[in-house]
């Protein structure tokens, strides 16, 4: 990459190496996508798809998170500036596969905690311990997480429960192609419940 990582944003340059991966795939069978510890991987995903040579000819398979287990709990708790997600969160949340690394620095104990935390983030994604990154490849590789036609493009979503403590707020993320923001967040806003006091 020009700047030797991938940021926040769906990049050019990756757009650019990818395509130029795809005139030599006959020599390569996967395309591993590696960001930095900071990325968010939302953008980076939407790369697969914005790109209407690379959606045709890549299929994006899985996102897969490495977390410490010496460290996660650390991170997850990082607090950020008003309006700065925090990392951690994110990554853990978008992930397919988390490969819950270095479990020999830590104690079995700790190691339920650390992936109660991360299943209170993400209940849907495969844990997978580690040593040393040491992971079969089976696990992470042909995945089919990103196969848009076993979802039929439909949306889900449930309750997640009381609020307790926390902030109280709601986010939606779309995805996709010539959004109108403007109309969207219209829509949503006309959607919104307004507390009615006796």
């Amino acid at each position: 990459m020009n700047s030797g990582c991938i940021c926040c944003t769906v990049r050019g340059d990756l757009i650019r190496i990818l395509g130029n991966l795809m005139r030599r795939r006959d020599r390569f069978d996967h395309i591993l996508v590696e960001t930095t510890g900071l990325a968010d991987p939302a953008p980076v995903a939407q790369t697969f798809f914005v790109d209407n040579e690379i959606a045709t000819q890549l299929r994006l398979d899985a996102i897969v998170t490495l977390v410490d287990a010496r460290h996660i709990l650390h991170h997850l708790d990082e607090v950020k500036p008003q309006g700065v997600e925090n990392e951690a969160v994110e990554q853990v949340a978008f992930a397919d596969r988390i490969v819950v690394n270095r479990i020999d620095l830590v104690d079995e104990a700790r190691l339920g905690v650390v992936e109660e935390r991360l299943r209170a983030i993400n209940a849907v994604a495969e844990i997978i311990r580690a040593e040393r990154a040491r992971v079969d490849l089976d696990r992470i590789l042909g995945v089919g997480a990103f196969d848009l036609s076993t979802v039929h493009m439909l949306i889900d979503s449930e309750e997640a429960g009381p609020w307790g403590d926390d902030p109280r707020h709601s986010r939606l993320v779309f995805i996709g192609r010539n959004l109108d923001r403007e109309q969207l967040t219209a829509g949503l806003r006309g959607c919104l419940a307004v507390a009615v006091t006796a």
